[in-house]
């Protein structure tokens, strides 16, 4: 299978997203509530804010004093008690492959509810840095490959890259926001198996330094961590308009009942290991492919 087409398409993605950075935030005049909720393979969350002005730098706390109740489908229910610590509803009880959850929320006498499948997890078979030469430039890719349980349906994914940098570049900068993100499913890829390209920098913003780019660019020592989430086919659609909305300052289709944004996820997550960052590390061929068919 050739991969120059695709990696044509990240790099004109790669240069389209440098134009500027990405804006997470709810582009809305009047602050609206909005839930995050999760119950996956690790346990089950849900955070509750509010919109804040696009110009509000301050992260929005977490919001108390709702009744957050999950129901399996299978009958078992489950109360989220409110965590001070974290500003989360949080129970260590774990989603289970192939049940469908249902969560309700009870704030501020409005009720809100949501459902969500749980599909099986992508196991992570290897995940290295890669350099890519594109049209006379090297660039540095993430390559994730893993094997999923069932090759003859359409699956959805997401994967989020986080990393931690005690570069000078980076002093002062908040170390929790997402590094790179992006949903995708499985088609086109080998059956039984799926891979990403993750799109990092280019060698020669790296050996610029360019301070527009300081955010973008990995460092010597630089710690990285990799999830890949098994998501249904709603919750792909929510973080899909996501992304398309962040320019057009529109809202992400929520898949949450009762008029707020945010969604909630029955996930599975498969995780690597913490990487440090050594650009002398770096392969210039991959180490794993998949076998023949």
């Amino acid at each position: 299978m050739s991969r120059a087409p695709y990696i044509i398409l990240l790099l004109a993605a790669w240069l389209a997203a440098c134009e500027k950075e990405l804006d997470f935030s709810y582009h809305t005049t009047e602050p609206l509530l909005v839930i995050e909720g999760r119950v996956t393979n690790e346990g089950s969350e849900v955070l509750i804010t509010r919109t804040r002005a696009v110009d509000d730098s301050v992260r929005s706390r977490g919001l108390s004093g709702a009744e957050v109740i999950v129901t399996c489908d299978d009958g078992s229910t489950t109360l989220l008690p409110f965590d001070p610590v974290t500003g989360t509803y949080r129970s260590p009880m774990k989603g289970e492959t192939g049940h469908s959850y249902q969560l309700k929320v009870h704030f501020e006498g409005r009720s809100y509810s949501a459902t969500s499948n749980m599909p099986p997890v992508a196991t992570i078979l290897s995940a290295n840095f890669l350099w890519q030469s594109v049209m006379g430039s090297r660039l540095l890719v993430y390559e994730m490959w893993a094997a999923e349980q069932q090759p003859s349906e359409r699956n959805f994914y997401c994967y989020r890259m986080d990393r931690r940098s005690s570069h000078p570049n980076m002093k002062g900068k908040r170390q929790g926001d997402t590094y790179r993100w992006a949903v995708f499913d499985n088609r086109g890829c080998p059956p039984g198996y799926i891979y990403r390209d993750v799109m990092c920098s280019s060698e020669q913003l790296m050996d610029d330094e360019d301070e527009e780019y300081w955010n973008t660019t990995l460092y010597e020592g630089d710690i990285i961590t990799f999830q890949l989430m098994s998501i249904d086919r709603s919750v792909y659609d929510y973080y899909a308009s996501l992304r398309t909305g962040q320019n057009g300052g529109a809202n992400p289709r929520s898949n949450i009942s009762g008029g707020c944004l945010g969604y909630f996820a029955a996930m599975n997550i498969s995780r690597t290991s913490p990487q440090v960052f050594h650009r002398d590390d770096v392969l210039d061929k991959p180490i794993w492919t998949p076998p023949q068919q």
